[in-house]
């Protein structure tokens, strides 16, 4: 049975294949994990019949992993950049708003809620329900009970009043 194959060589070989992977990867850490994954590799194939040489087998398939391993290791050396200064990482420019931006930012909203507010009742429902609910005219003219020519006159209004109540608070 394979299972016990493997666990027959596991138990003999793991030392040795565990040093192979050491001098091969250099680090502890990805020797032990190649080792493992070795073995598990083992344990998920499914040769046709039984294995001849399990030895030989064994070491194809931790050759196989090395390779697979040092492959990996390529590609992220490709993309990833080692942080080699620590002080360059403290350094990076962060997205985050200033406070500054973050008060003014709270001041355009301040502003565009009172403008909002400022608007007949129902050029605020059409222009809410069609900018933030995306409902088109005539469904807003249905469910209002008014003509779509209503409703575009509306919303022409609330984004005019919206737009200059704006433009006012950016001029300051």
């Amino acid at each position: 049975m394979l299972g016990d194959v493997v666990h027959d060589l596991q138990r003999s070989e793991e030392g040795r294949l565990r040093r192979f992977f050491l001098r091969r990867l250099r680090n502890a850490a990805d020797a032990a994990d190649a080792t493992q994954e070795t073995f598990l590799r083992l344990l998920a194939s499914t040769p046709s019949g039984t294995i001849e040489n399990p030895g030989a087998y064994l070491r194809r398939t931790a050759g196989n992993v090395a390779y697979d391993q040092q492959q990996l290791r390529r590609r992220r050396a490709q993309v990833e950049c080692p942080i080699t200064d620590e002080q360059a990482v403290l350094n990076i420019a962060s997205d985050a708003p200033s406070p500054e931006t973050q008060v003014i930012d709270r001041h355009r909203v301040a502003a565009f809620e009172k403008a909002l507010l400022d608007l007949p009742e129902r050029a605020r429902t059409v222009l809410l329900l069609n900018r933030n609910e995306g409902w088109t005219y005539p469904a807003i003219a249905q469910h209002l009970g008014v003509s779509a020519n209503t409703v575009y006159n509306d919303a022409k209004l609330a984004m005019a009043h919206c737009v200059a109540a704006m433009t006012r608070f950016e001029r300051g």
